[in-house]
């Protein structure tokens, strides 16, 4: 069965993904995770920075200049990536800027497992990219 992440979606025709901290600003990433809304605790700039810089991969999608969408990923490079945070502006949602993320996060991860955490906002979405819920997972809150 083919994946969603290789059919056609109404696409946003001058989207660019960038890979790094280039233009970024905790403000900006605050905002847009406040907006889509991605329900993490975003109230100290220091620490939202240190987020990012402390990911093995970062990816934002622009528009027209416009930060629309990003992703927050951890990874050792052969075994497992964990997409910490996906992002997109509600403007643009259901117009491919998550799918062109986590496409291109595959693409750069390939040949590890991708895990995720979800919220109930948005398990709909990630079953129909293709994920697979799995029930072996523990969290321990440091």
């Amino acid at each position: 069965m083919a994946s969603p992440l290789d059919s056609a979606t109404p696409q946003i025709d001058s989207l660019s993904i960038r890979d790094g901290l280039d233009g970024l600003t905790p403000s900006r990433i605050m905002t847009l995770y406040r907006r889509a809304p991605l329900l993490r605790p975003v109230r100290n700039p220091k620490k939202v920075w240190s987020m990012f810089e402390n990911a093995s991969l970062v990816l934002t999608a622009w528009n027209d200049g416009d930060l629309v969408g990003i992703a927050r990923v951890l990874t050792d490079g052969v075994l497992y990536s964990y997409l910490c945070d996906l992002a997109v502006e509600p403007d643009v949602q259901r117009l491919g800027v998550g799918k062109t993320l986590i496409s291109e996060i595959l693409e750069r991860c390939e040949g590890t497992e991708l895990l995720l955490r979800d919220s109930d906002i948005s398990a709909g979405y990630y079953e129909y990219l293709g994920f697979n819920r799995v029930d072996n997972a523990w969290v321990m809150s440091g």
